[in-house]
């Protein structure tokens, strides 16, 4: 039996003696903020300045963080605190949350659970949360879900999330945090206001996938895949026991199901000429080019020895997915499309319908992955016996 990682094992050793998981989120990773103003929502917090007390009575207070130089000034609305390196807002309570408001560029506030580290990096303010695994989990499902989905899709979306927290740990270990706020890794916008969602995560607490190898999968999701999901090695060129193409026809009347996008025919013929060699000036290749309606998922358009890929064809003109037909009309050309996104994995509108039909979300996990277990983080050790 293989190891699942150095990682996972001393999570699974804090989880054990009690100390819970915490993981270090950076946040507002796609602005460049300069100043901020926090604030206490519950709890009881100590603030640190470059490893030493600067205040712990906090209750009232309104701080004010800003950058200057390579330091950080801070304050509070009645005093300066002085100037320092890196400052630390550390909870003394587990249920202790603050909110965040960015002054430069101003930004919406927002709240956050535990602890938040900053610090100065190329004359902007790094905003470090370091918040407990499964209020982050919360706060991602929300951010990546909306409010208005049914409790057992929540249950599968903190699944996931938790899932791939632990897959991707070292993500970003090289510049002092484990994930970011966005899309890039999940996104992440503080605490949920969804007690639904709340309720969801804690129901399927410590809850992860693996495959039959014990290894964490590729959590990887789309939109809506149309009515078929895509196999992994067709858009990403590896294949995996977990990402199988699957039919699936509960996403076929959710809203991003379907869509079109119209190009004229001689933006079509150039295209296919100058960048692919497609050979337009014969009149039967060129007719398919025209009127194409592929039944099922496909890696290339039309003529296979040429192999456009499609994925090419989706970036190029900006399409929301892979799986559509061509259907000339007048001067023009349709694209007459299914789906929304890459279409591998999760389909997160057919995992809405599934659940809203009454699937339970191992069945839901287990229709959009093959070959996979839900597994307790303690029960690993379990499986771990044995090794060496």
């Amino acid at each position: 039996m293989r190891r699942t990682g150095v990682c996972l094992a001393v999570l699974l050793l804090l989880s054990r003696i009690g100390f819970g998981i915490n993981v270090d989120i950076r946040l507002l990773a796609d602005t460049k903020p300069t100043s901020m103003m926090v604030s206490l929502v519950s709890g009881k917090y100590v603030l640190y300045g470059d490893g030493k007390i600067v205040t712990d009575t906090l209750a009232a207070s309104i701080l004010e963080f800003t950058q200057t130089g390579d330091s950080i000034l801070a304050k509070t609305l009645e005093r300066k605190l002085g100037t320092y390196k890196k400052l630390t807002l550390s909870s003394l309570l587990p249920a202790s949350s603050f909110k965040l408001k960015c002054l430069s560029p101003a930004l919406a506030i927002r709240v956050y659970d535990n602890d938040l580290r900053v610090s100065c990096e190329k004359e902007q303010l790094l905003l470090v949360n370091r918040v407990d695994l499964e209020k982050y989990v919360a706060g991602v499902v929300e951010a990546e879900s909306g409010t208005i989905a049914e409790e057992e899709f929540y249950k599968v979306q903190s699944i996931l999330c938790r899932t791939y927290v632990l897959a991707n740990l070292n993500k970003h270990v090289g510049e002092g945090y484990n994930l970011c706020d966005q899309v890039h890794c999940q996104v992440f916008r503080g605490k949920t206001k969804d007690p639904r969602i709340f309720f969801a995560t804690s129901a399927t607490k410590d809850l992860i996938v693996v495959d039959n190898d014990l290894k964490l999968i590729s959590t990887t999701f789309c939109s809506n895949c149309g009515g078929q999901t895509v196999n992994s090695e067709d858009v990403w060129g590896k294949a995996t026991s977990c990402l199988k193409s699957v039919k699936d026809t509960f996403c076929t009347r959710m809203p991003h199901a379907r869509w079109e996008r119209q190009i004229s025919i001689e933006d079509w013929r150039n295209y296919l000429e100058l960048k692919h060699k497609f050979p337009v000036k014969d009149s039967a290749s060129f007719s398919t080019a025209l009127n194409c309606s592929p039944t099922s998922r496909m890696v290339y358009f039309t003529d296979k020895n040429l192999k456009i890929p499609l994925k090419t064809i989706r970036s190029d003109f900006q399409l929301k997915s892979t799986f559509f037909s061509v259907v000339q009309r007048n001067d023009s050309v349709i694209f007459k499309g299914r789906g929304y996104g890459h279409g591998v994995g999760l389909c997160q509108e057919g995992a809405m319908s599934m659940a809203k039909r009454g699937y339970s979300y191992v069945d839901i996990l287990n229709f959009y992955y093959r070959n996979i277990n839900i597994i307790d983080l303690d029960k690993m050790e379990f499986f771990k016996e044995g090794e060496e």
